[in-house]
């Protein structure tokens, strides 16, 4: 069920790249309100998510909305005028799911299936340059006589912009960088090549210095690679069942503007036909690029050789320190 206003301030919660806080509505639910670019996207990626099968986490968007007693945030001011804030994506916290344990694209019961990969499909077909593993979530829900356990790709803000790795020119909720992207370049080895990389870039290499982090990265790489053929077929399947008009609706909960909703409803239509379209025939690499993208590649192996010098001397600096 949609939130019901009207909505008093909780508290703010300060994990995470975006702005949020959490408020409660008028029955008395708790939800967490994320402000900046990635609201309208997460409300619109949640619903195609969703539409094919899997779980998704729910998302309500408001261009604007009244919070009673709401203080000086620390983070997303920019989005509140009075008492009333701006580009609000509202989630739950619903009494009857438990957030439990993260699960990983290599290691979870479903490896190899048609499903894992039509769900890492999905994720490119997104853009979603945030894909770790550490947004996989396992959900306990309750419900009468049952308990069941879900497995969710959480936080989906990251998404409709250009894909990338840290230090390289990655965006969320970018109609013009989404655009700009191939989506299924060719298939090799039976296995679909898609226009997607998000592993660290130039001096992005500096995030080595976060083991963590970079593992993280470099993981998911790995997990977006390989996907059959037959398994991308079979998700583009299920997305061409989707209506132009159904495409729409996920756009209008976001409150896109008409021309940005039909542009980005075309550019899914064509990639969900490249789908459809997969022969399991290795094909060539587009090699037509632009100047200006041969330009830009040229600048970015500079700056990958850069970003690589400096992460190695990191690396021997670190090593130094703890003899």
């Amino acid at each position: 069920m949609a939130p019901v206003a009207p909505f008093t301030f909780l508290e703010e919660n300060k994990s995470g790249e975006s702005p949020k806080f959490e408020v409660r509505d008028a029955r008395g639910d708790v939800w967490t309100v994320k402000l900046g670019p990635e609201a309208q996207a997460e409300t619109v990626s949640t619903r195609l998510v969703w539409a094919v099968g899997y779980f998704a986490e729910e998302a309500y968007y408001f261009d604007d909305v009244r919070v009673d007693s709401l203080p000086q945030l620390s983070r997303g001011q920019d989005y509140v005028a009075g008492d009333v804030v701006r580009g609000a994506r509202f989630e739950p916290k619903r009494r009857n799911m438990k957030r439990g344990s993260t699960w990983g694209w290599q290691k979870n019961p479903f490896a190899d299936t048609r499903e894992l990969n039509g769900l890492k499909v999905l994720m490119i077909l997104l853009n979603n340059f945030d894909a770790r593993s550490g947004n996989n979530r396992i959900i306990y829900v309750d419900a009468p006589g049952r308990s069941e356990t879900r497995y969710y790709v959480t936080d989906l803000g990251a998404t409709l912009g250009r894909a990338g790795g840290l230090g390289g020119t990655r965006t969320k909720n970018d109609l013009v960088d989404f655009l700009s992207t191939e989506f299924v370049r060719g298939v090799e080895d039976g296995a679909v090549e898609f226009d997607y990389d998000t592993r660290p870039t130039g001096l992005g290499h500096l995030s080595v210095l976060h083991p963590v982090y970079y593992r993280s990265q470099v993981k998911k790489e790995q997990a977006m690679r390989g996907i059959p053929v037959a398994h991308a077929r079979w998700i583009g399947s299920l997305l061409a069942q989707l209506s132009d008009e159904q495409l729409r609706d996920a756009f209008r909960a976001a409150n896109y503007s008409e021309g940005t909703r039909e542009s980005y409803v075309a550019a899914f239509r064509e990639r969900i036909n490249q789908l459809t379209r997969l022969s399991s025939r290795e094909s060539q690499r587009q090699n037509s690029a632009s100047v200006g993208t041969k330009i830009k590649k040229w600048n970015s192996k500079a700056l990958d050789h850069a970003g690589s010098t400096l992460s190695k001397t990191f690396t021997k600096l670190r090593a130094r320190v703890r003899r």
